[in-house]
């Protein structure tokens, strides 16, 4: 195996708690897949959770190579958990697809967080 790619992000949990104020529920059916919005509900301070999820798919995004663009948007990747707890990435067929193509085979992320900033590095893998 060989990296294929790295991806991070650093996003201001105040700004994301700004679009949250001012989009509500629209912001988080923009980003966030079925999945999301489950762990979402029994979240403890959604704000950190959407800034988490927003950090982690801008950072797989940049990983893949191709960023928001080439068809790629937020409802193509989304951050779950293991049952461990550990984040994990799902994909969309179409970006499993894409992956499929570049010969990526595994897909691991890691999520921080301290206030004002949530931060996420995501490593993909090739075959």
């Amino acid at each position: 195996m060989s990296i294929y790619g790295i991806g991070t992000d650093l996003v201001n949990i105040n700004r994301v708690q700004r679009l949250y104020n001012k989009y509500g529920q629209k912001f988080v059916d923009k980003i966030l897949l079925p999945e999301e919005k489950k762990l979402l509900q029994s979240d403890s301070n959604p704000v950190k959770f959407l800034a988490n999820r927003f950090a982690g798919k801008e950072a797989t995004a940049k990983a893949i190579g191709t960023g928001f663009s080439q068809g790629v948007t937020w409802k193509d990747i989304g951050v779950t958990k293991h049952r461990s707890g550990k984040p994990r990435l799902i994909f969309s067929e179409k970006i499993q697809a894409l992956l499929a193509q570049k010969e990526i085979s595994s897909a691991h992320i890691s999520l921080t967080d301290d206030h004002p900033w949530a931060h996420a590095l995501v490593i993909l893998e090739k075959n």
